[in-house]
């Protein structure tokens, strides 16, 4: 049985941070995107300052899924003021990545996982997310994990305005 940790993100992690999301993104969204918007995007989003700022705001935190100390997901969950929405009582995971090589495995369901843990640690009664509508894949996943969707919102890549659904579940009804 392979085993893999989860563990907070920190600071001095901020480069392989910066490479790994940075990867992920790319690797999702470039073949759905153009290059100009995608450049954009990167530029204004994944830069190592932009990550050191969110690295470094108390409403945010990240984690890392490895394997044999080998970054193969990470997670990021923003709450109070961070929220791309404010919505009170809530926690957002803002982002949610796995390596493709170890999609399949599990590694979502982890960190999804420790989200919810999180979230109920901090008290908080609803867990939600935004999911581009052309990832079906995603949406998927978070439906068979108990997400419902309860409204949309706008998020702009580089200057392409996509809609994306806002999905959500109640942290109090998960034991």
């Amino acid at each position: 049985m392979t085993s893999f940790e989860i563990r907070q993100v920190k600071v001095a992690d901020l480069k392989d941070l910066h490479q790994f999301a940075k990867a992920c993104f790319v690797d999702t969204y470039a073949s759905q995107n153009t290059p100009e918007n995608m450049s954009l995007y990167l530029k204004e989003e994944f830069s190592e300052a932009r990550i050191l700022k969110l690295l470094e705001d108390p409403n945010i935190q990240f984690f890392f899924a490895l394997k044999a100390g080998q970054i193969i997901g990470y997670l990021q969950v923003n709450w109070g003021k961070a929220q791309s929405e404010k919505l009170d009582s809530s926690i957002e995971i803002a982002r949610i990545y796995v390596d493709k090589s170890f999609q399949g495995r599990k590694i979502g369901s982890l960190l999804l996982n420790q989200a919810i843990e999180f979230g109920k640690e901090l008290g908080l009664q609803w867990l939600w997310l935004g999911v581009w509508e052309k990832n079906t894949k995603a949406m998927d996943f978070y439906q068979k994990n108990g997400f419902e969707i309860f409204d949309q919102h706008l998020f702009k890549l580089g200057e392409d305005e996509q809609l994306d659904w806002m999905m959500r579940i109640n942290l109090k009804h998960i034991s």
